[in-house]
């Protein structure tokens, strides 16, 4: 018996989330981030009054930037408790392409997402004359940890930047490139306000792990500072702080995230010869002697024993050994072409 799925109009969905009926009952699908739920994700604004607006439809990574402005503002607040250090500290390698002075007033939520992404167009064409390059564009370190980002040269150790997580005010990842990754945040100089757009390429692993990544650690941090409490059914941002006035001491937001279902997905297991640069993004004329050229010059004991995770919305490819280290990592929207060999064993 043939399986039917059936797409339904519902006008009460916020802006990304589509509706639809099988033999089981009805789901929901959120088309961007590929979510798949049986509950009907909403959310919930206690008060009208409320200066933050968060959409259901949100990623995790827009609501982390609402969160990260409340720690930008409280930045100042030296009475929390600091957290401990000596947790992990993750490390990814990085090249850095620059960095842009941006205004403030490009940073309202409205623009935000758009400056950060022209910030990145214009550093990774190079269309910026004489701009700044952490290391002088040569690869680097970016080390993150509770409290900082770090800029390390690999060579000598030593740090070229360091930058407090609290005054990052927004990040995000390229939309031509997902191995590109920027941030905001203030200059170190606090007589000025002046922002600066930091722009890099990731070497051989998705800039969205360094975003979910910033993303954990705010949110700890907000946990910290009592700016965000986390229970069992919600996330709710407090705004309780001396940065607000008392009539707003009261106002907070509770976002209801529907519980996830588990996509399915194979793994398979692969050996991974490497990539190679392209001139068109697709087409079997270009895929099969691009197939050729790594197959016959990348010896074998270059060859890496990999798993290849596959879902409906992405598909990841990680070693097998001890260390697990994801090698790519790719959302199905971004794929452009895929095919075969002359050889298809």
């Amino acid at each position: 018996m043939e399986e039917t799925t059936t797409v339904v109009d519902d006008t009460s969905l916020p802006s990304g989330w589509e509706r639809f009926e099988d033999e089981e009952g009805v789901y929901y699908w959120h088309k961007r981030t590929g979510t798949v739920t049986r509950a009907h994700p909403e959310i919930i604004i206690d008060s009208p009054s409320s200066t933050l607006s968060l959409s259901s439809s949100s990623s995790l990574n827009d609501t982390c930037y609402e969160s990260n402005l409340l720690l930008n503002q409280s930045d100042s607040d030296l009475s929390f408790k600091t957290m401990d250090t000596t947790t992990q500290q993750h490390r990814f390698h990085v090249r850095s392409l620059g960095w842009t002075i941006i205004n403030e007033e490009d940073l309202t939520t409205e623009q935000s997402s758009q400056t950060v992404n022209r910030c990145i167009y214009e550093l990774t064409r190079g269309m910026n004359d004489g701009i700044g390059r952490w290391g002088e564009g040569k690869d680097l370190y970016m080390d993150i940890n509770n409290t900082d980002l770090l800029l390390i040269d690999p060579s000598e150790m030593t740090i070229l930047h360091k930058q407090a997580i609290p005054s990052i005010r927004v990040w995000g990842v390229g939309r031509e490139n997902a191995r590109d990754f920027a941030y905001v945040a203030k200059d170190k100089d606090r007589s000025v306000r002046i922002y600066k757009c930091h722009v890099f390429r990731c070497d051989n692993t998705s800039a969205r792990i360094i975003a979910n990544t910033l993303r954990d650690i705010c949110r700890n941090l907000m946990i910290e500072r009592g700016l965000l409490t986390k229970t069992n059914d919600n996330l709710s941002i407090h705004k309780q702080s001396k940065l607000f006035s008392e009539s707003s001491s009261n106002d907070n937001i509770n976002i209801s995230f529907p519980t996830p279902m588990a996509e399915p997905s194979d793994d398979l297991l692969c050996t991974y010869l490497g990539c190679v640069y392209v001139d068109k993004p697709g087409g079997m004329e270009v895929l099969r002697p691009a197939i050729e050229k790594v197959s016959t010059t990348v010896p074998q004991d270059k060859w890496i024993s990999v798993i290849v995770n596959i879902s409906p919305a992405s598909f990841t490819i990680s070693s097998t050994n001890e260390s697990k280290e994801q090698l790519l990592d790719c959302r199905i929207r971004y794929l452009s072409f895929l095919g075969v060999g002359q050889d298809p064993v």
